[in-house]
């Protein structure tokens, strides 16, 4: 009786799938929301099938950027790879990755999947994976989870329920990530060893600066962002722990980021810093599932972020288009810094919207440091758009913008009206909450658009 369940969950959910390809919607999460509801044990049959070639990505930011980087090396080594590589990480959109990546003759498959913090704990015991990646851990969507200690202690309970083969993937720089390392279970650390980048603690938001064993003020010897960095706690002696994938000499270099790894040179053609962290996750989860070092050393030396992570589009052949994902305090403050940074003049569009899927909370840029753009001398116009644009633009007003920030109803409106009065020679840098980030892509590509490359 269950497997007629499951067989007709999985034909219901490819003909959803097909309906909504024809009308043009990716349909990454109603096919698996659909089929979860036929049969709740869907991901029990996928586990099986898998026997264990699974790996999760969670965390605050960064999963979708590791976990395609993964999928990235993993296909370079002759494995069929599943991914929900748009983003889609709750249990329907896992469902939905599974049900149309699936392929019961092959044999050499894996199944790569970024998991929501909030759902890790309930996709473990069906899917059995081999590892499990943990990113970082910032405050993000308090609607959703609550204080960052929620979070923390979701992802720590789901890890000592891992399998005993199963192998967890840790960030050494975030005091928080490496503190969910559970007891008993192999455990890979990374991390960066040495920076040559300026880093700027001023004022940033340390979500982790208490040590969660107890309490005590953590100490820094080096700061990167956040709460990353090299800390120890003076009360029980807690520390960051020794990488086992270490990056070193971190540098800008022609518009993207150099490091050096096991005596071989690493590229990201972005240059924003939180994407050698998600190199190194990636990285280091290809090492755990047996990818040749070799082929490692090869492949990241052209590490592509792309998918809206600090893309850079040309649209109509001549307007250059930045595109980055902003969505809490931490990550919007790394992606300022690299816009203060750019060397040439802009516009800039801020979409903030309050869906479900960005969190309805939009308190949290209040804590963004919006003051930063100021420094930036070539910036000419900000555009506010989205749902809670009339919000975004009080906040520019209180950084000191509002002289040059207008609002514009809607988020692809907003960036057409932006193109069509950008002058020549200017750069247009789109920061978008989730729910925008995508339809905005598209828009762009179907205008022309085409990667830039660093």
């Amino acid at each position: 009786m269950q497997i007629l369940k499951t067989w007709a969950a999985i034909g219901t959910a490819k003909m959803i799938k097909r309906l909504l390809a024809a009308l043009g919607r990716k349909g990454t999460t109603l096919p698996g929301a659909v089929a979860l509801r036929i049969s709740p044990d869907l991901l029990r049959y996928y586990g099986r099938k898998l026997e264990g070639r699974v790996v999760f990505v969670t965390g605050t930011n960064g999963k979708t950027t590791t976990s395609n980087l993964l999928a990235h090396f993993l296909r370079k080594d002759g494995r069929k790879v599943i991914s929900n590589a748009l983003g889609a990480n709750l249990m329907q959109g896992i469902a939905t990755a599974l049900i149309e990546g699936f392929s019961p003759s092959s044999r050499n498959q894996v199944a790569v999947l970024e998991v929501d913090e909030a759902t890790i704990g309930k996709a473990i015991e069906p899917l059995q994976p081999a590892a499990v990646v943990v990113t970082n851990f910032f405050r993000d969507q308090l609607d959703r989870y609550g204080e960052l200690d929620a979070v923390v202690g979701m992802v720590e309970r789901a890890l000592e329920r891992t399998p005993p083969q199963t192998t967890v993937v840790l960030n050494a720089d975030d005091p928080l990530a490496s503190s969910v390392a559970p007891p008993g279970k192999k455990t890979v650390y990374y991390g960066v060893e040495s920076t040559e980048m300026p880093m700027d603690e001023q004022g940033e938001v340390r979500d982790g600066k208490f040590c969660r064993r107890c309490g005590s003020l953590l100490r820094y010897r080096l700061y990167y962002y956040g709460q990353l960095g090299f800390y120890d706690c003076p009360g029980c002696g807690f520390r960051r722990p020794t990488p086992d994938v270490a990056a070193r000499r971190v540098r800008l270099q022609d518009g993207g980021i150099v490091f050096e790894l096991d005596g071989e040179t690493g590229v990201v053609d972005t240059p924003a810093f939180y994407n050698v962290y998600n190199a190194l996750a990636a990285i280091a989860a290809a090492k755990v599932l047996g990818v040749q070092p070799r082929l490692i050393a090869r492949e990241m030396k052209r590490l592509n972020i792309g998918l809206g992570r600090m893309e850079r589009l040309r649209v109509d052949g001549e307007r250059e288009t930045w595109l980055a994902l902003v969505k809490n305090p931490t990550g919007c403050n790394q992606v300022l810094k690299v816009v203060i940074q750019m060397d040439r003049p802009m516009d800039l569009v801020f979409i903030l919207n309050d869906r479900h899927a960005d969190g309805t909370d939009v308190s949290w840029i209040w804590d963004a440091h919006l003051e930063r753009l100021k420094a930036q001398n070539h910036l000419r116009r900000v555009i506010a758009a989205g749902t809670r644009a009339h919000d975004m633009a009080v906040r520019l007003k209180y950084a000191g913008l509002g002289d040059i920030t207008t609002i514009q109803e809607g988020d692809v409106a907003a960036v057409d009206a932006a193109l069509s009065e950008l002058p020549f020679g200017h750069t247009l840098v789109v920061l978008s909450t989730y729910t925008s980030l995508y339809a905005v892509r598209d828009h762009l590509l179907k205008k022309g658009g085409a990667a830039v490359e660093a």
